[in-house]
């Protein structure tokens, strides 16, 4: 089984320096109102959004993104088997 990882950005954080989107566009984009979105994010409705995948290919580039972060406002989460969550960044 893939592992699985859950990426979840507090906008309400983000300053819109565009780091992300600059090391890692495949998976960061800039919205209309400057900050930063997660390309295909679910919202949550408390400010943040996340995404939840098998990212073992784009692990590496998404967490530059979050370590590119001048804010620390992206958060990388592994999902464990047993449905667990364990905080990477």
């Amino acid at each position: 089984m893939a592992n699985k990882y859950k990426i979840v950005h507090d906008r309400e954080v983000c300053i819109g320096c565009a780091a992300c989107a600059s090391v890692c566009p495949k998976y960061w984009i800039m919205g209309s109102d400057g900050k930063s979105n997660i390309v295909n994010a679910i919202k949550t409705g408390n400010g943040e959004e996340e995404t939840i995948g098998p990212l073992e290919v784009d692990f590496d580039s998404n967490h530059e993104a979050a370590d590119s972060c001048p804010v620390n406002c992206i958060h990388i989460f592994e999902i464990k088997e047993d449905g667990k969550e364990n905080k990477l960044i």
